[in-house]
């Protein structure tokens, strides 16, 4: 039997959006916005939930700030009423208006194919909102990623599976990767199972960094080097029907002052 594993390949993390304010230029509009594409196909009787968070990957502070379910409901978070809207479930842009500083930070499109709610039915992306007095680069606009892979991969039970994650590697990153989302039984489908990490260290310490493996994968998951020569691939043997699903690739630079 083969299982079909999402391929974690293309694009990057690195999309970022400035707002610089004037409010003393009388032709300065505060509104922003963030586009989003996807590439799941929707259910053909049921419209996609749209659902735009604002956090971290991964991190269950992930806050939604915006929902448009495909009942029709929409939910907006009481810091974001009257200021976010979502025009269209086609091209879910979110437009963000009368933005402030607290505003910063990064935020993600997820659409939901609700008759198909696992990792095959879900796809997302983000990008990292920098609100500022004047102009500067966003900090994480190079060194940090996460990518979504389009392209199933398929292996054999019991066969080797390479996934690719792109980005700067090295002891200063720290690596990442998820599997999911999945859905509990309250209906939250912000669950993902980490696999493997590597932590950061120092540019000058002697520790290489720590590898930690998901129980689930211990023996079978690891870390390899790129094209690029950085360990930042997954790897994982002895392929089983539980391993299918999307994974997800994180890599943050936490010591540099570019990251986010």
């Amino acid at each position: 039997d083969a299982v079909s594993i999402t391929n974690v390949t293309v694009p990057n993390r690195a999309s970022w959006v400035v707002m610089v304010a004037r409010p003393d230029d009388p032709t300065w509009v505060n509104r922003i916005e963030f586009r989003c594409e996807y590439s799941i196909s929707p259910a053909s009787a049921t419209p996609p939930t749209v659902t735009w968070l604002k956090g971290s990957f991964g991190h269950a502070d992930r806050q939604v700030i915006y929902k448009w379910s495909s009942s029709g409901e929409v939910y907006v978070h009481p810091e974001y009423a009257g200021r976010v809207s979502v025009e269209s479930r086609t091209r879910p842009t979110l437009v963000l208006t009368d933005a402030k500083l607290d505003d910063w930070g990064r935020y993600w499109c997820r659409v939901t194919n609700e008759e198909q709610s696992d990792d095959f039915g879900t796809d997302e992306g983000s990008l990292l909102f920098w609100y500022q007095w004047g102009y500067s680069p966003a900090r994480g606009s190079h060194y940090t990623f996460v990518e979504v892979g389009k392209t199933p991969v398929r292996v054999k039970t019991g066969g080797t599976a390479r996934l690719r994650c792109e980005g700067l590697g090295g002891k200063e990153a720290s690596i990442v990767w998820f599997k999911g989302p999945s859905c509990t039984q309250d209906g939250n489908c912000n669950v993902y199972e980490m696999v493997i990490n590597k932590t950061a260290v120092g540019h000058w310490s002697p520790d290489p960094g720590t590898v930690n493996v998901s129980p689930k994968y211990a023996g079978r998951a690891s870390l390899g080097a790129n094209n690029m020569g950085d360990t930042l691939d997954l790897t994982i043997t002895d392929i089983r029907p539980a391993d299918v699903g999307r994974y997800w690739c994180t890599n943050d630079w936490p010591f540099s002052m570019w990251n986010e």
